[in-house]
């Protein structure tokens, strides 16, 4: 390549750039109208497919016009074999990177970069040289504004990269971004004038309108640009869809009466360490790299695709009805799924049923009724999520499974944890509980444990509703009383049943079993009542 003036060959600089969409959470669960919610995860989802490749093609068609061919080679869609179901445990076939194959792509006309990586939150794009990369950044970020309103993408980049040494410019392009973190603008590119109609929720200026359900006599209502994006992503999911669709009602069999929802938030455990595990021994570009795209293939199959199957079997046994259950987020290690609240540890049982041996997630659910604000409830579900976490933490604890859930019957505005102090008088629950058959390491020390609350539920179905039910309270106000309750119960039977689990429990590991456990009997635990020698 020659300078303007005839000069001697110069080197293109390459480029690395990192993407981050920041705020992702606070993007999707800012409205509170699942489809909404639904419509924000897939704009998240498709945001470099929808915005970034076509400003790559408009920059690489002013040079040389090749219609619609892509300019930024994307590895995941040439190689066929990435999209073919493997057996569980096996590698994940992926094309590895080539720089070799990079530098000859970058002397064609089509392609003016590469994506490296895309998986675990992380989108990685070497483009041939800095102006590019900031042409294509240009029209990327303008029609992001346009068409979404705020979804906002943090863009860093690194010059010149090593192609030797990966993990040293890796650690050089997160010190970099963390700094363009700190600094960037929290001003949205539009105010709102005081004469406007504004978006109550997030103070935005009413743009436009929309046929929707709660639009009034004639369907229409006024939106933001925000929530009239995430409203048509949610259409064209749905493929055109029935805008007074319910997504909520189509859950619930009988409004009022069977009204009860569950969100589920599922995340895998320590996915950091796991990603430099797999890059240990390993330095090049070529060697990082084409282990970063198995490892992110693996995990999206592993902790993903498979899991969203087994949920599916299993739902599909119980319904033929596939409206009875909504995944709402499911990228990288995480998923969010809404569903019947006595269908929610079945489908949180499905997903780890079949997660590889090695593999470790930390599950949340909230139980809520369907009038309730959804948002209120799913924060509650990832806060159940993390208290699994924490537990893993404190007790140092690999490769464990938790779950852990909460009975929205109050306070729904307010933490996890301030409402487990009111409610139980500052006392620690039973939960989170240990997924005993799906955990690779029981710990000898005592742990609860879904297999434990399983065993209860085997003694409870034997006592009768009402003595269930009767045992709430005491469990939760009185020690002494519990005891003397299960005292009567035992009296008035032929056979006394042996609320220790053969000694397993002491008395107040069992009053915090029971509490729980009573709190969610109907939903998961009665199933088909035998009382026995009454």
């Amino acid at each position: 390549m020659r300078n303007s003036n005839g000069g001697d060959k110069v080197e293109n600089k390459r480029v690395l750039a990192m993407y981050d969409v920041r705020g992702k959470q606070e993007y999707i669960y800012r409205s509170k109208h699942i489809q909404e919610i639904v419509g924000a995860s897939a704009i998240i989802r498709d945001v470099f497919k929808d915005y970034l490749y076509p400003a790559a093609r408009e920059i690489r068609n002013q040079a040389e016009d090749m219609g619609t061919e892509e300019a930024i080679y994307q590895y995941a869609c040439i190689n066929p074999e990435t999209k073919k179901r493997q057996k569980t445990g096996a590698p994940e076939p992926v094309e590895p990177f080539s720089l070799a194959d990079f530098e000859r792509r970058m002397e064609e006309a089509q392609y003016i970069g590469e994506v490296v990586y895309d998986g675990g939150g992380n989108f990685l794009v070497l483009y041939q040289d800095r102006e590019t990369c900031i042409s294509v950044n240009r029209i990327f970020i303008r029609e992001l504004m346009k068409n979404t309103g705020t979804l906002k993408v943090l863009c860093t980049i690194l010059e010149n990269p090593d192609f030797a040494h990966y993990r040293e410019d890796n650690t050089r392009l997160y010190e970099k971004h963390r700094i363009n973190e700190a600094t960037e603008s929290v001003i949205y590119p539009v105010n709102s004038l005081p004469i406007s109609q504004v978006d109550p929720l997030t103070a935005r200026p009413l743009t436009t309108v929309r046929y929707t359900a709660s639009g009034g006599d004639f369907g229409k209502e006024k939106m933001s640009l925000e929530r009239a994006a995430k409203y048509d992503k949610y259409r064209a999911e749905q493929r055109g869809g029935d805008a007074g669709e319910r997504i909520l009602d189509n859950i619930v069999e009988e409004r009022g009466n069977e009204s009860l929802l569950a969100v589920i938030y599922i995340d895998g455990n320590s996915m950091g360490a796991k990603v430099q595990s797999c890059l240990e021994g390993k330095i090049s570009y070529e060697e990082c790299v084409t282990e970063l795209r198995r490892f992110s293939a693996q995990i999206q199959r592993d902790y993903v695709e498979e899991r969203i199957k087994a949920i599916g079997d299993m739902l599909d046994k119980k319904y033929q009805d596939t409206k009875k259950r909504r995944t709402i987020v499911s990228a990288g290690d995480e998923m969010t799924i809404i569903c019947k609240a006595g269908d929610a540890l079945e489908v949180v049982k499905a997903y780890f049923e079949g997660l590889p041996r090695e593999g470790s997630s930390c599950a949340g659910i909230a139980v809520f009724h369907s009038h309730a604000p959804y948002t209120d409830a799913y924060r509650l579900a990832e806060e159940c999520c993390e208290s699994g976490k924490d537990f893993m933490k404190e007790k140092r604890l690999d490769n464990a499974c938790l779950l852990d859930f909460h009975y929205c019957q109050g306070g729904i505005g307010i933490s996890l944890e301030r409402i487990r102090e009111k409610e139980l008088q500052g006392d620690k629950p039973s939960r989170p509980w240990l997924m005993d058959a799906y955990s690779g390491n029981r710990p000898a020390e005592f742990y609860y444990s879904l297999e434990l609350a399983q065993e209860m539920a085997e003694i409870l179905r034997k006592l009768g509703r009402t003595n269930v039910k009767s045992l709430l309270s005491v469990a939760l106000n009185s020690p002494a009383g519990l005891e003397l309750e299960l005292q009567r119960i035992n009296a008035h039977r032929e056979m006394p049943v042996d609320f220790t689990l053969g000694g397993k429990l002491d008395n107040e590991q069992k009053r915090k079993l029971l509490y729980d456990m009573v709190l969610v009997y109907d939903l998961w635990f009665r199933g088909d009542e035998k009382e026995e020698g009454m």
